[in-house]
């Protein structure tokens, strides 16, 4: 098939930005066995290693500059997304591809002048519903920015032939602006070879891996160190907390302060850090980052104790099989003094979670199911068309 990718970033490996994350693996899986060509957003930061990187897979390449997708009032297409459509205009009548990807429900407008079926890949979370629980000003923004995407989805969506979604809460969420046989539910994935299952951890050591510029993984990192570790250390008083980001750890640095308590950013390697503990705790919500962080542990052996929200992008992973699951602060902490008490418990967890991640989680399992997608949206068509 001839498969033109296009991508709000430019893909490449290594990454680990999830908005390059997926589509790269795609790429570099697919390139052996279709054509792929590539309409991508370029910047000042990408560099030329990444580019000779997707110039090796994919031909033709047609790179980018663009500015905001979106008004910021209306949410209405912006200039961005009119740079784009040119591109993907003169890539379609060149290419002549079989099937469009579109990376980002942002791009969906894109849908509208492809020359072939389009797939949308849409990782974000669906436009939510229900009042936002932010308080004042941010609340009402928040509103906004629900609304505005609910209206995007709407406008948007029915111009795809196929939307794939993260988890079947989203497809569900997905299901208010498409008809279900439009809508299929692919996993991410995780690079089982890079990400190999190692049991070394530290026996009193947990360990917390986010983005502490995000609202949601810095909550839970405080959570961690204000609540959850001093009392678990009431059990077992050596038990010490390690906050880790691959970013900036600046937001959490006053937590270092506290007893047990460690934080390190920049990281330019999450693994040891994960290899390196007994328990990785995921106090945080949902979001494809949160899955990410996720993925990583399950793959590297560590054992996991997270809340429901952190798995509702992770149906494949079942509560009690591959990861033990809590919310409230005292499940939390029985689960993880379960976990560091418990060794014969802890490396079943672990052990169970790998072969998950071996049988049904690589990215080369996530690229078969695309090719899937793909083949039947294109023989739909020719269908339709005959």
């Amino acid at each position: 098939m001839r498969i033109l990718i296009v991508s709000p970033a430019l893909p490449h490996r290594p990454s680990h930005d999830a908005a390059r994350l997926v589509v790269s693996q795609l790429i570099d899986h697919l390139s052996a066995r279709h054509t792929i060509g590539v309409v991508a957003a370029s910047g000042p930061a990408d560099t030329a290693a990444a580019r000779a990187w997707l110039a090796a897979r994919a031909a033709p390449v047609e790179l980018v500059a663009v500015d905001r997708w979106r008004r910021p009032l209306s949410g209405r297409p912006d200039h961005g997304l009119r740079t784009l459509a040119a591109a993907v205009r003169r890539a379609s009548l060149a290419f002549e591809p079989d099937v469009v990807h579109l990376q980002s429900a942002v791009l969906a407008p894109l849908a509208r002048v492809a020359t072939a079926p389009c797939v949308l890949a849409c990782h974000e979370s669906p436009p939510a519903r229900g009042p936002a629980r932010a308080p004042g000003w941010q609340r009402l923004r928040a509103r906004l920015a629900e609304r505005r995407d609910r209206d995007w989805a709407r406008a948007w969506f029915d111009g795809v032939s196929a939307c794939v979604v993260d988890s079947q809460h989203d497809r569900r969420a997905t299901s208010a602006y498409l008809p279900d046989d439009r809508l299929d539910v692919i996993a991410p994935g995780i690079d089982a070879d890079r990400y190999p299952y190692r049991r070394i951890g530290a026996p009193a050591r947990l360990v917390f891996t986010g983005d502490l510029g995000v609202p949601g993984d810095l909550e839970a990192a405080r959570r961690l160190a204000l609540a959850i570790l001093p009392a678990v250390r009431r059990r077992m008083p050596r038990t010490e907390l390690l906050v880790a980001s691959t970013g900036t750890a600046d937001p959490a640095r006053e937590l270092g302060r506290l007893e047990g308590v460690r934080v390190e950013g920049r990281l330019a390697d999450l693994r040891p850090t994960v290899w390196g503990a007994a328990v990785y705790v995921s106090a945080a919500g949902t979001g494809a980052g949160r899955t990410a962080r996720l993925l990583e542990a399950l793959a590297l052996g560590t054992p996991i104790v997270a809340t429901a929200a952190s798995l509702s992008r992770l149906d494949a992973v079942v509560p009690g099989h591959h990861v033990l699951t809590a919310d409230g602060d005292g499940e939390l902490v029985d689960a993880i003094s379960l976990l560091m008490r418990e060794p014969v418990v802890a490396n079943t967890i672990a052990r169970n979670a790998r072969e998950l991640v071996e049988r049904s989680l690589t990215w080369r399992a996530v690229a078969e199911r695309y090719d899937d997608v793909y083949h039947r949206v294109g023989k739909l068509t020719t269908e339709l068309a005959a």
